[in-house]
């Protein structure tokens, strides 16, 4: 997808979500009645389309809801009744062990450092019953065009991350790695490739959602007029306990 206006950024964001909601879900084997954990939720980008595929089952949403998340509390928890959800620290999680049939996630591991991501795996593990899966997704940290760069620099001005920012995303090898560490097996790395590219107004207007410092405009707008910005393919792993 090419999004040239603003007014076309929403919407382009639901059916690229939708379709990784989609993708996400049949990677995994759900069993019925099963109690669902998204973590990070945020404002439930990836929520209301997980709600739609799978209702016949409990949800519940897990985020710190601080930062630049702040308001999203309010307008999920408004706009989808039937979920559960909790505020609390991905690190330190408040439910029971083994009380979780699947941990779905995207964008989470971005945000933390490599120790911190090696403790929320760990959690992961200790909340999903035997059996049970966890997949996440995140966008690769190996652009293939200097549009997709212009996202991992923009990443790298962020003015109010929630944590120390370590990386752009983990690689798909290295979080393998930190995965198996955790207990995991039967570990699967596959890509959804779906381009979602923002040129004029649109790329401006999406960049300024992320709330970045002044010095990236200075030093890359004119990059961003001429060739606008485009995500990285969504590297997606998941495994069982």
């Amino acid at each position: 997808m090419i999004i040239t206006e603003r007014e076309g950024i929403c919407p382009a964001l639901r059916k690229y979500y939708s379709r990784l909601a989609r993708f996400m879900i049949a990677l995994v084997e759900i069993p019925e009645n099963a109690i669902i954990l998204e973590a990070g939720c945020g404002d439930g980008a990836l929520t209301c389309h997980l709600l739609s595929l799978l209702p016949d089952h409990v949800v519940v949403g897990y985020d710190l809801f601080s930062g630049v998340y702040e308001e999203s509390l309010s307008a999920l928890t408004g706009a989808v009744s039937q979920m559960r959800v909790i505020r609390g620290d991905v690190r330190t999680m408040s439910l029971h062990t083994e009380s979780v049939d699947l941990v779905i996630s995207n964008e989470l591991l971005c945000d933390l450092s490599r120790n911190d991501t090696q403790v929320t795996l760990n959690e992961f593990y200790r909340i999903l019953r035997k059996g049970g899966t966890f997949i996440h997704g995140c966008l690769s940290p190996y652009p293939e065009t200097r549009a997709q760069e212009l996202v991992l620099l923009a990443d790298s001005y962020s003015a109010d991350p929630l944590f120390d920012h370590e990386w752009f995303s983990p690689p798909a090898d290295e979080l393998a790695g930190m995965v198996h560490s955790a207990g995991f097996r039967q570990i699967s790395v596959t890509y959804f490739s779906d381009s979602l590219k923002f040129t004029g107004d649109a790329a401006f207007c999406h960049l300024e959602e992320w709330v970045l410092k002044p010095e990236f405009f200075e030093k890359y707008s004119s990059e961003v007029r001429a060739r606008g910005i485009e995500y990285p393919m969504e590297q997606v792993i998941h495994c069982c306990k």
